[in-house]
């Protein structure tokens, strides 16, 4: 995406970038944004979806709302509590400003008051803004006319707010084939290092370096570095490290190993299970090139789960099947939310105190 420059982009229109990119963002910059009863990827899914409903760019919204909070750490008049990202009433010296009783009331309130500045259409929402009939309506089509007008003197509001959603829109990491359902505690992937390489610790500090050989589990994304837990991160950089996915297990006997060039590299033993690093239609990735193609019919897992007790199956529509037995393990072929695939659609919930998991 372009750079967007503040001169041009318009406060009403469509919204361009996702909620992952949003809240990556603020990650990135503050671990722990203090925001109340709701996480930063469900707030920044508010700003788009109410901000679609009224017309208003709700990803540069938010944009501005972290300029407003200093990336939801709050710490001048504004508490958390009132679910005021906007500084919405607030003049100074103390002023609190509005109060909100959910954040959902909190971002509507903003999107409606932007709207009263940028257009004069009527709104769509049940009205939140305390403030919306104190606006001179339709007097800022762009983000610098509201330079002096939102916030006095003002001087460069606008075109800050505008750095901060072009750099927003530069978030592009992701684990190729891998999505990352809300909720989620377990791994998605293994960090391999071909370098050494530092794992930062939550304050942005080298916490310490991990040595070449080793490995680290990823649990997602944060801005462009891999969240490796605990607000711990690795910035991506694909000539130091690469991140396998899953495994395929080979089963069939004639079963080969393709090289870049596309000629067979080898035959592979039936039993060996090769780390995947991406798959397309055709062909599972395992790394430097080399593929193994989906025709040969290799099982595709994620992991591997351990039981520390007994636990209870699961089938298809959720009623209990059977107990499987303390010790086992098993292949684990998906993952949503706490619930486990073993195949078939069976599933186990996922238990860190009696369970583990490697990918």
């Amino acid at each position: 995406m372009a750079k967007a420059k503040a001169e041009s982009l318009t406060i009403t229109g469509q919204s361009q970038l996702t909620s992952q990119q949003l809240g990556d963002y603020v990650l990135m910059n503050n671990p722990f944004p203090a925001i109340m009863g709701i996480s930063i990827y469900q707030l920044a899914d508010l700003y788009l979806e109410i901000g679609s409903k009224e017309g208003i760019r709700g990803d540069a919204a938010f944009a501005q709302a972290i300029h407003e909070t200093g990336y939801f750490a709050f710490g001048g008049d504004v508490i958390p509590a009132q679910n005021n990202y906007a500084g919405i009433g607030t003049v100074g010296g103390g002023v609190k400003g509005a109060f909100f009783a959910t954040p959902e009331e909190g971002v509507r309130a903003h999107i409606q008051h932007l709207k009263a500045y940028a257009s004069t259409l009527p709104l769509e929402t049940e009205l939140a803004d305390p403030r919306f009939s104190l606006v001179r309506r339709g007097v800022a089509e762009v983000w610098t006319d509201l330079n002096g007008k939102w916030a006095v003197p003002g001087n460069n509001y606008g075109q800050n707010i505008m750095t901060i959603y072009s750099a927003m829109a530069s978030m592009t990491l992701t684990i190729p084939n891998v999505t990352l359902p809300s909720g989620h505690s377990l791994p998605v992937g293994m960090l391999y290092f071909s370098k050494d390489v530092p794992l930062l610790s939550p304050n942005g500090i080298v916490y310490k370096w991990m040595k070449r050989g080793s490995t680290a589990r990823v649990y997602g994304v944060i801005g462009k570095a891999y969240d490796t837990g605990g607000g711990y991160t690795i910035e991506a950089d694909s000539s130091k490290m690469a991140i396998a996915i899953g495994r395929a297990l080979i089963k069939k006997s004639d079963t080969y190993l393709y090289g870049p060039d596309k000629k067979i590299s080898r035959k592979i033993i039936p039993g060996e299970a090769l780390r995947v690093y991406s798959f397309d239609e055709a062909n599972y990735y395992v790394g430097g090139g080399y593929y193994v193609p989906k025709s040969s019919n290799p099982t595709y897992f994620v992991g591997t789960i351990k039981l520390g007790a007994d636990t209870v199956l699961y089938d298809q529509q959720g009623n209990p099947n059977k107990t499987l037995a303390k010790g086992d393990s098993f292949r684990v072929y998906g993952i949503e939310g706490k619930k486990l695939d073993l195949g078939n659609q069976y599933t186990i919930t996922y238990n860190k105190a009696l369970m583990t998991y490697s990918n």
